[in-house]
């Protein structure tokens, strides 16, 4: 089931302030194919820009679907930024028959969108081709990060399933669907914090929440260089899926 709606994406779409990219681009691409002709599938591709990200720095042709945007509005997004394009569908991921398999089946911040996310990075597995590669990354607003956003902005948590924001959660993905764990790892340093924009806080609180931010912030950047499960911002799994595929859950 999802946790969101069409409205909840076209909402946070509207706040953007440009078309989104993948800050850890790089902890994604270093363990990717690079052979002409690779197809990138992403699930949940709208508004298009990661899509974009992927496909136009390592060469790959795109492909995707979304359940609240129009097909033809991401393609000529795409085409705009040079982007060899395939197809691109209006649906949703769990009931969509897929006409194909890809080289490459990727999500950023989709998974946790469901009560069920297990099935649906299954569901990702089952459109390898081949010993293919799958992509998951989600944000990490568990441990830590729960506390403070359950704080200063509960909104932030609504529609998101914590319990599969873990590494465990991913390692466990990559054994169910017997793959080759390639990297899953928590990224974006030892902390970072932002907000869902939503919050209506008083002016008192409006300043102990940034100090607190702040005072994090300083002993983050007091640390060893690396990442931890409490306050790490993101969470990215990338996975070599096996020639066949298990039987899909049901």
């Amino acid at each position: 089931m999802h946790l969101t709606t069409a409205d909840y994406w076209q909402a946070q779409w509207s706040r953007l302030p440009s078309v989104p990219v993948f800050a850890f681009f790089d902890e994604v691409a270093k363990h990717l194919p690079r052979q002409e002709g690779t197809t990138f599938f992403e699930v949940g591709c709208a508004p298009g820009g990661i899509l974009a990200q992927f496909c136009s720095s390592l060469g790959y042709e795109a492909h995707g679907i979304d359940y609240a945007a129009d097909p033809p509005v991401i393609r000529s997004f795409l085409e705009a930024r040079g982007v060899r394009v395939g197809q691109v569908y209006k649906g949703d991921f769990l009931t969509w028959t897929p006409p194909r398999r890809y080289d490459v089946v990727a999500s950023f911040g989709f998974v946790e969108h469901f009560d069920d996310p297990a099935a649906v990075v299954d569901r990702q597995f089952g459109l390898v081709r081949g010993e293919g590669h799958v992509v998951v990354t989600m944000p990490n607003y568990a441990r830590g990060q729960w506390l403070l956003h359950r704080l200063f902005d509960p909104a932030m948590l609504e529609g998101h399933n914590l319990r599969c924001m873990s590494r465990a959660f991913l390692v466990q993905a990559a054994i169910r669907n017997h793959a080759t764990l390639l990297f899953a790892d928590y990224v974006g340093g030892h902390f970072a914090f932002w907000d869902s924009g939503n919050s209506r806080r008083g002016w008192v609180a409006e300043r102990l929440v940034w100090r607190i931010v702040r005072a994090l912030r300083v002993v983050a950047a007091l640390l060893p260089r690396g990442t931890n499960p409490l306050f790490s911002p993101y969470l990215v799994a990338v996975y070599r899926a096996r020639a066949e595929q298990p039987a899909e859950r049901t």
